[in-house]
């Protein structure tokens, strides 16, 4: 949760923050009417979710219920009914939808960021959704400076959000204002706040474990308008789940089919399906590698006794662990996103025991080949380029003759005569071929072992 979360709820703070049930009840019925008049889809949608008035937080924020699996509002009724008139109260509200169909909490909380980056990211997630909202709160005439880091003295001030079109570059040369561009998406604005906003607390290294606990803001970073509760505690693929079915329950009380939905509610289940398939993608991976490198559970040893017959027969100990060997195509056609995707099914693979993992690179020659960590991923100062040629991988994979040899590729690439180099009766080692997106499924060497293609989607960031 956010610094300004409140940790604590005292006597004072209920009794200066109190409104009447009657209040709460008719203004959050008039801005979810108000949204149904201009959005009526939005309104559907307001109807099908579950919003809570709470003091825990000093304004409002879309959050996901991890124990229901369902997307709640949680709306603080002294900033909502007091500060807000009714337009503002229905901006509030859309604002918070926005987040949703635009998928930033099921973006921004699985980012491997410091603290400090995360709420640059919710900076660039406000702006991306703002442009598109009229009647934001944006102060009052007591206001100080937008980005000054005071806070107004008026205790009625709605306060304000963050627009895009308060931020401004300058020209080295002409010393001119570039406004910043419009309808772009939340990593564009991230991309930009952080040339303007460095970290200084930043680790040398980079690797985002900077900055780690409190303290991410340093009074430098404006205050977004709502609350962005995205913690990462729940499972991509449930929120995946609670958000089409929050859209489906909505047109069925529409009364509406998918071409009638708008737009971007089209674009976000399209989305979905696509993440999906992302997602079951890695299942796909994991099931092979499972169904193909099972551990032995049990083998008989001399070195132990027999529970049953004692020194009069062996006993049994953990069986020899499978083990697993990766091969990856670094000639160009695997990006290095796709490969660390593979290593961190690969992660959950080893996790389940103590299995031998080891790495290659190859592109005509296997160059790299050494012990794989838990944990590691590739670096672009790692890998070589160069053509394709499966030749060296498929010498290694028959003499070293490990429990799975997967090999990840684009599956553009020439046959390998491996039959000329088997002895009679000799099968060929358990070899699975993963194909990366916009790859051949239909490769040479497929009649060698299982393919599982990467599915070529893509999803629109907003």
């Amino acid at each position: 949760m956010s610094s300004r979360m409140r940790p604590k709820l005292t006597k004072e703070i209920l009794d200066k923050e109190h409104v009447d049930v009657s209040l709460k009840t008719r203004c959050l019925a008039s801005a979810i009417y108000e949204c149904s008049k201009t959005h009526p889809f939005m309104g559907s949608v307001l109807q099908c979710l579950t919003i809570s008035y709470g003091h825990q937080i000093p304004t409002a924020g879309i959050m996901f219920n991890t124990d229901a699996k369902r997307w709640d509002m949680l709306i603080n009724p002294y900033f909502f009914c007091k500060k807000l008139d009714l337009l503002q109260q229905k901006a509030v509200l859309l604002h918070e939808l926005s987040h949703i169909t635009h998928k930033h909490p099921l973006r921004v909380p699985f980012l491997k960021i410091s603290p400090r980056k995360r709420m640059l990211m919710n900076i660039g997630a406000d702006m991306a959704i703002n442009q598109f909202i009229k009647n934001l709160p944006q102060g009052c005439n007591q206001c100080p400076p937008r980005n000054s880091g005071q806070p107004c003295p008026n205790d009625l001030c709605p306060g304000y959000g963050i627009f895009v079109e308060d931020y401004k570059d300058i020209d080295e040369k002409t010393k001119k204002e570039i406004p910043w561009e419009r309808n772009r998406t939340m990593e564009y604005y991230y991309e930009k706040l952080l040339q303007r906003f460095e970290d200084p607390e930043e680790d040398e290294d980079g690797d985002g474990e900077g900055n780690a606990g409190g303290g991410a803001n340093t009074g430098d970073l404006p205050d977004t308008l709502d609350e962005h509760m995205w913690d990462g505690a729940a499972e991509e693929g449930d929120m995946l789940d609670a958000t089409e079915e929050l859209v489906k329950r909505a047109m069925v009380k529409a009364r509406l089919d998918f071409s009638s939905l708008p737009d971007s509610v089209k674009e976000l289940l399209e989305d979905l399906k696509a993440r999906r398939a992302e997602l079951n993608y890695k299942a796909l991976i994991m099931q092979a590698m499972k169904r193909h490198a099972a551990g032995h559970d049990r083998k008989k040893t001399w070195t132990r006794k027999s529970k049953r017959f004692g020194n009069k027969a062996p006993g049994t100990k953990v069986g020899d662990l499978p083990k697993l060997h990766n091969y990856i195509d670094t000639s160009g056609s695997i990006s290095i996103e796709e490969a660390n995707e593979f290593l961190e099914v690969v992660d959950q693979f080893l996790r389940v025991g103590a299995r031998k993992c080891k790495l290659g690179f190859f592109h005509t020659a296997l160059y790299k080949d050494e012990d794989y960590k838990l944990g590691n991923r590739i670096k672009r100062e790692d890998i070589q380029s160069g053509g394709t040629d499966l030749t060296p991988v498929m010498k290694n994979i028959l003499m070293k003759k490990d429990d799975l040899s997967i090999v990840i590729t684009d599956g553009c690439y020439g046959d390998v005569p491996v039959e000329s180099w088997m002895k009679p009766g000799e099968k060929w080692p358990q070899t699975l071929f993963i194909i990366s997106k916009g790859g051949s499924a239909d490769h040479p060497l497929k009649r060698l072992g299982e393919t599982v293609k990467i599915p070529d989607v893509s999803t629109k960031k907003k």
